[in-house]
């Protein structure tokens, strides 16, 4: 913006001396905004400018009396270190080191957590030498808003050096998290678990924080650190091996999950709702990293456990991550143990139990072989594009896709056009809906289905609902015959006069479809 309208980088620093101004305000919006100013003018500027104009100004504000022009300092060091002298570095880190260790505790976490950004312009040996003691000190920090930002920048500190050096410099202030009087240290632990464990392995092997990661998630003091680190639970797993998820992780989750009749342990039960919505979520993934046989026998019990939860959204939430455990066990123990639960499940009254059914159905397709969906899941998919939830249609719809692809045009046109067919000619209160879906149906197909197919649809079904009196039906049939019309051609005639009717359509957003590219 303002650089170029001054005239570029070459006299950028024209507007510093402003900015200077606004970076030593009290209020706290304006000081922030003239400092991120400051970096963009910065990057602009050649580095003899940067350090005629930009270094005295920091400086300036280093050295200021009041310590609201210090926090703008502590922002502006990875601007001006890049082009500074290497002779006249150690200058520029000692100035940022009486930053880190300033009486005012505003003043020490401004140059924390810009900690980052300098380190990230450092020399490597100098992240190791000094940037990372003066982290460690720093996360020792008296003051317990400085030391809660420790965490987040560990984040990003890890990164810019080896993982040997992250495990020295960085491990044991990982380890001493766990006892931590601030649970919002413990909470930044658990939301950032496993990235920080990944950044030191193999140099602290990622399975040696297992304990550490239970202890957070199963025994923790506080609801919202047990709840967020369970939302890391695959990504942990997915890092280990079979063994260990067998043996030290899976015990524990069943123990968090599992109903008990003890009043005394109920209350713990009802409060780690949270926590056993998150495991649902992620528990299915776990089956590739255990195996078939571990999956049949050790994790299937636990999902079972799921699929009888009181909780709605358990239900949902595993029922829709099921895939991994269907690939896993293949096709017969999937056919005997899992299915009949989901099955039972299909025709549950409350429409977010069935809906993740109806939306892996093609997922058990693909593992399950035509005979069996044939047999017994075809008929959920046809209830589905007729069911009275919008959500469940429309997952139905975008069924057809990869069943047709999977499956073939022969059963297709067996299996679900003459559905497709008699929903386009159902009338009454809710007939619409079945209308809609059917020209949705159609649509679907034009990315998968031959012309011979579409052109048994299209005058069938999309054509005959261009004088539909629901705005909605002729919106739907706008856009199915605009899908279809690169494939069909003009291989049937009145394809192009419905669209033409519909692009003259009294509803202007029924125009707006018919016109659409």
């Amino acid at each position: 913006g303002l650089v170029q309208s001054v005239g570029g980088g070459e006299v950028a620093h024209s507007l510093l001396p402003l900015l200077e101004a606004l970076a030593e305000q009290e209020e706290t919006v304006v000081r922030a905004k003239a400092v991120e100013s400051m970096v963009v003018v910065g990057k602009a500027m050649p580095g003899p400018l940067i350090q005629e104009h930009f270094v005295p100004l920091v400086k300036r504000l280093a050295g200021g009396e009041f310590f609201t022009t210090r926090i703008s300092a502590a922002g502006l060091f990875a601007t001006i270190y890049p082009s500074t002298p290497v002779p006249t570095r150690p200058q520029l880190r000692k100035l940022y080191e009486q930053l880190a260790k300033d009486d005012m505790p505003m003043v020490r976490s401004a140059a924390f957590a810009h900690m980052p950004d300098l380190a990230g312009v450092m020399e490597k040996e100098v992240v190791v030498s000094e940037t990372a003691p003066l982290f460690n000190e720093l996360s020792s920090d008296v003051q317990e808003s400085v030391r809660e930002m420790a965490v987040d920048i560990v984040v990003k500190m890890v990164k810019l050096v080896t993982p040997d050096d992250a495990a020295r410099l960085f491990g044991t202030f990982f380890d001493n998290i766990q006892t931590e009087r601030s649970f919002t240290m413990r909470l930044h632990k658990a939301r950032n678990f496993v990235p920080i464990a990944q950044a030191m392995h193999p140099a602290r092997h990622i399975r040696d924080q297992v304990q550490a990661f239970l202890q957070l998630m199963a025994i923790d003091t506080e609801v919202e650190v047990r709840v967020a680190i369970s939302k890391s639970l695959g990504d942990l797993c997915k890092l280990l091996d079979g063994p260990t998820v067998l043996s030290q992780i899976l015990p524990v989750v069943r123990e968090l999950c599992q109903a008990t009749a003890d009043p005394n342990q109920q209350l713990a039960f009802q409060t780690n709702y949270e926590l056993r919505e998150n495991i649902a979520d992620s528990i299915c993934s776990v089956a590739t990293v255990l195996g078939r046989e571990s999956t049949n026998n050790d994790l299937l019990p636990l999902i079972k456990l799921f699929f009888t939860d009181e909780s709605i959204e358990i239900r949902r939430k595993v029922l829709a991550t099921i895939a991994p455990v269907v690939e896993t066990m293949g096709s017969d123990a999937a056919e005997a143990t899992l299915l009949p639960d989901v099955i039972g499940m299909a025709i549950d009254q409350q429409w977010r139990v069935r809906l993740p059914i109806v939306q892996t159905l093609h997922v058990y397709a693909k593992h399950l072989g035509m005979e069996f969906f044939n047999s017994r899941l075809l008929d959920f998919q046809i209830k589905g594009m007729s069911d009275q939830i919008a959500h469940v249609r429309e997952c139905a719809v975008a069924n057809l896709d990869p069943l047709t692809r999977l499956f073939g045009e022969d059963w297709l046109q067996e299996n679900l056009v003459p559905t497709i067919l008699e929903l386009a000619k159902r009338q009454g209160p809710s007939g619409f809906q079945s209308r809609l879906v059917a020209l949705q149906s159609v649509a679907a197909l034009a990315s998968c289905a031959s012309q011979g197919v579409l052109s048994q649809l299209v005058p069938q079904v999309v054509v005959p609902l261009a004088k539909d009196k629901v705005a909605n039906v002729r919106i739907a049939c706008a856009e199915a015959l605009v899908k279809c019309q690169s494939k069909v051609g003009e291989s049937i005639p009145d394809m192009a006069s419905s669209l033409s009717t519909l692009a003259s359509d009294p509803d202007r957003d029924v125009q707006f479809a018919a016109s659409a590219k």
